[in-house]
Parts: C-alpha cells; structure tokens; sequence
C-alpha cells in the first residue's frame, strides 16, 4: 500500500514538472531560433514529453526497492550472540517515501524534455538542469535530515563524485583541445548519479557501463548515416539519461 502510494506520488510529480516544462518552452530555451527546430521537430507535439514522463516516473517509482521505504519489507539483520541484541537496520518513515518520490517524480519529468532538446538542437538548457540539480540537492539534503534511510548519503556521494570526476574530465578536454565532457553534460551529472545512488550503492557503477555502451552504439549508427569516422559527435546527454534510468530501475534485480 505504501509502495502504491509512492508510485501515485511520484507521477503526479511528474506530470506537474512535465506541464510547467511544456507550457514555458520559450523560457527555459530562450533562443528563437532553436525554438523553431524543436517546434518543427517530429518530437514537438507537447503531449509527448508529458505521457513519457509520467510512464517513465510509474516504472521507476514500481522497480524502486520497497526495502528502502516500506516499514519492515526486508533488509538484512544481524544478531550478536555475546550481547544478545539483534541489530537491523533503520526503518524507512514518511519524510524518506515523500522525498523519493519528489526526486523520481522530478527526475522523469525532466528526462523526456532534455532529451530531445538535445537530439534536436544539441543542448541541454541550464533553466531546466540547473534548477533540477539544486531541488534534487535540496530533497536530499532534507531527506538525510528528516529520513532514516541510508540511501540519501549515497545519493550525495555519489553525484558529488560524478560531478567532480565529469567536470575534470571536461577541464582535460579544454586543455589538450579535445572533445570530451560538454558543460551541460558535466552539469546534469549530478542528478544522473544521485538517481542511481538512490536505488542501490553500485547502481552508479551500473549507469557508467549502460551510458558508455549507449554512447557507442549511438555513435556507431552515426558513423555508418555519415560514412565516415572523423568529424562525427553524438548528443551525450541522451545517453546519460537513458543510462541512468535503464541502470537505475535494472539495479535492484542484477545486483
């Protein structure tokens, strides 16, 4: 019944982020010109964004680990026969299933749009990452203080060390002169690990290896359209989410 009631949560959530998003195209794009290319786009019709997102929040909220915000569903205990005290582990409460499914709800509205903004016009706008980083930031935040559950410190870790990890690799490529991190890339980082953080602590080890491998796959399919190997780059961002949500709902049953 919990789990139900985070699952509802989470794509309500969802559907409020998608339809701000879709309603304020103009704002968070702020360029007429790239405007026009999404508009004319075969992913423009604003419904598609929105009926993504709110599939996308009901299949991660349902694959979320249950252990990790039902009181008493699982989770391992230990028991000391010297002191003879059973230690388990701290019982999830309601600040920890309200703010997963704020982070999820926040994280699959966003997802759809993203990712055809960057398809389309290479882009990932920092009105939309920006402000989606710093309310993920601040749902874990609260969640570590109000919560009970472990998984927040993960969460932060783990997209700190993305974020850092990513924004040297970026620096490196302005030095040697090289393509590798965009700053949008490095930017969405964060939210793109703390979501694997959130279902399993080697998650974010799961997302690296689906991101890398949809990376490649995508840029070999623009090798063979292009025919050619040298001067051909691929949108990251699109890889990045789809990796972290393919990692991140597959975590709990591959690991």
């Amino acid at each position: 019944m919990l789990h139900a009631m985070v699952i509802g949560l989470t794509v309500l959530i969802a559907l409020a982020v998608a339809l701000v998003l879709a309603r304020t195209t103009r704002f968070w794009l702020n360029d007429d010109t790239q405007l026009e290319r999404l508009e004319n786009s075969t992913l423009s019709p604003a419904w598609v964004p929105v009926l993504a997102g709110l599939v996308l929040a009901a299949v991660a909220a349902w694959a979320f680990p249950a252990h990790q915000i039902v009181v008493g569903n699982g989770g391992w205990s230990a028991y000391a026969p010297l002191s003879g005290a059973t230690f388990t582990p701290p019982q999830p409460n309601s600040a920890d299933r309200i703010g997963t499914a704020c982070f999820l709800g926040l994280g699959a509205g966003t997802t759809p749009v993203l990712f055809t903004t960057d398809v389309v016009v290479r882009r990932l706008p920092d009105r939309i990452v920006l402000p989606t980083t710093l309310l993920g930031l601040a749902v874990i935040i609260i969640g570590s203080v109000l919560g009970a559950s472990h998984m927040w410190f993960t969460a932060f870790f783990s997209g700190t060390i993305a974020l850092i990890a990513f924004g040297l690799l970026h620096l490196l490529g302005r030095l040697l002169r090289r393509r590798t991190m965009g700053l949008g890339d490095v930017k969405l980082s964060f939210i793109v690990f703390a979501t694997a953080g959130l279902y399993d602590p080697w998650a974010p080890a799961l997302v690296l290896v689906a991101m890398m491998v949809i990376a490649g796959v995508w840029a070999l399919v623009g090798v063979v359209r292009a025919r050619r190997l040298r001067g051909v780059t691929i949108a990251f961002g699109p890889a990045m989410l789809s990796g972290m949500w393919l990692g991140s709902v597959t975590a709990p049953f591959v690991l």
